[in-house]
């Protein structure tokens, strides 16, 4: 038990002054997946860690390390890290744009709302747009719906299948046409899964990932419920809306 005593401090020590060298190290390191390797080790820090990243991220000259840095503050719940998320959200750079606007998501923000909604209806790059499009839907800021809606025809695959989403969760019954537009096209499982939210109604088991018939059975049913409600939209005997 002496010898357990004795021996604690010292690996308290240890621990404090791995710290210090993981964020150097992080900072230094430009390999993405070496990066963030070493992300996970300063996460497995535990929170003590929220700080001293956030610290780095205002800091550092490196913008590798500014935006993967915002991923390890969402995890670490670190909510004293708005401010300088909600400030990133006008960066030059796309990736921080990006991140900070998921991060803020990610730890229920949502006083930061306004200004996530701001950084989405002036973005052009087509990563940004997805990750706050989510970070929206996170926040569940229905005020961004009109924004939503209008770039949703300005984009096209994986970007417009994350507006849709989107608009699944932040629109109303009202954009079910818009929405079903794309059960035709590559969106159309996607676009399923949106009229669903904003129904009620369900096409069966929602398609999981990897390879499937194209369309799904799932979008095949959505179609045909579409075919038979369209000319009589919005009435809708078999809607439940939220």
């Amino acid at each position: 038990m002496l010898a357990l005593a004795s021996a604690l401090p010292r690996l308290f020590a240890q621990q404090a002054n791995a710290l210090p060298g993981l964020l150097s190290r992080f900072d230094a390191e430009h390999d993405l997946a070496a990066k963030e390797r070493l992300l996970g080790e300063i996460i497995e820090e535990g929170s003590g860690a929220a700080a001293p990243l956030l610290r780095l991220a205002q800091a550092t000259s490196n913008t590798d390390t500014r935006w993967m840095a915002m991923r390890g503050m969402g995890t670490l719940h670190c909510t004293a890290c708005a401010a300088f998320l909600e400030a990133s959200l006008k960066d030059s750079n796309e990736y921080v744009r990006a991140n900070a606007a998921r991060a803020l998501g990610d730890l229920r923000i949502t006083s930061a709302s306004a200004h996530v909604l701001a950084a989405f209806a002036a973005e052009q790059e087509r990563g940004a747009i997805e990750q706050e499009s989510l970070a929206l839907s996170l926040l569940r800021a229905t005020a961004s719906a009109p924004n939503i809606r209008e770039k949703i025809p300005k984009y096209t695959a994986q970007t417009r299948e994350w507006l849709i989403q989107a608009l699944g969760k932040l629109g109303d019954p009202s954009d079910v046409p818009l929405i079903a537009n794309y059960l035709d096209g590559r969106e159309s499982d996607i676009a399923g899964e949106a009229i669903e939210d904003l129904t009620g109604v369900s096409f069966g088991p929602r398609p999981g990932p990897g390879l499937g018939s194209n369309p799904s059975p799932f979008a095949l049913t959505a179609r045909e419920w579409w075919k038979a409600h369209k000319a009589a939209w919005p009435r809708c005997d078999d809607c439940r809306p939220r």
